[in-house]
């Protein structure tokens, strides 16, 4: 196991939750990426004995998917199955107990994945919590984007076979993060509207598909 420092001075011995991210659906939104079944492996793996918050649904231009909707969230349709619940699913298949899983399915991006997970009560208290993913993504969310989202100690846990970044990844997430509102949900409104914003605006410059 690799583990990437985060707040100064946590150990992996004091970290008692584990957030995963999601890295997108398969090609008709009913399963995960090989990338997203790895972090969940390694989430998995870890045996820590706080929650495991998967968080996300999809990016802004996935379109992927037919309407889907979950007793969990009454009067909700998404379009395909959230990145969340199919994470969920994946961890409670591989032996993981339901109850120490929290799925966060409405974040839109990696900015959105950690102020959701933090502010929506998914922990359940304040204690640190260890970010499991590719090491190119981890260094983007240990270095820009967790500093401006998180308000708990946190270190990453490095998922093997890194995925490649777009050279836009780091600059958008600092865009997208730069200055939110103290206000929760204030800065949830203001960075969605952010990446979508971005995305939409790169879909028009010919990014057609993600993941």
């Amino acid at each position: 196991m690799e583990i990437l420092a985060g707040t100064p001075g946590l150990a992996f011995s004091q970290v008692v939750h584990v957030l995963v991210p999601g890295h997108g659906r398969n090609a008709d939104a009913t399963g995960l990426t090989p990338g997203g079944e790895a972090r969940c492996r390694v989430a998995a793996g870890l045996g820590l004995p706080g929650r495991i918050v998967c968080a996300g649904y999809k990016s802004p231009v996935d379109r992927k998917g037919a309407a889907w909707t979950t007793a969990d969230a009454p009067g909700e349709v998404f379009q395909g199955v959230p990145e969340a619940d199919l994470m969920r699913s994946w961890l409670v298949s591989a032996g993981v107990a339901p109850t120490s899983i929290s799925v966060e399915r409405h974040s839109i991006d990696t900015v959105t994945n950690l102020l959701r997970a933090e502010h929506g009560s998914h922990f359940g208290d304040d204690r640190p919590v260890a970010i499991v993913t590719q090491r190119g993504h981890l260094q983007r969310i240990l270095s820009i984007v967790a500093p401006r989202t998180l308000r708990r100690p946190y270190l990453g846990v490095v998922v093997p076979g890194d995925i490649v970044e777009s050279p836009l990844a780091a600059p958008v997430s600092r865009l997208i993060s730069a200055r939110l509102p103290s206000n929760p949900q204030a800065a949830i409104t203001t960075a969605e509207r952010r990446s979508t914003l971005l995305w939409r605006t790169a879909e028009r410059l010919g990014k057609r598909t993600y993941h």
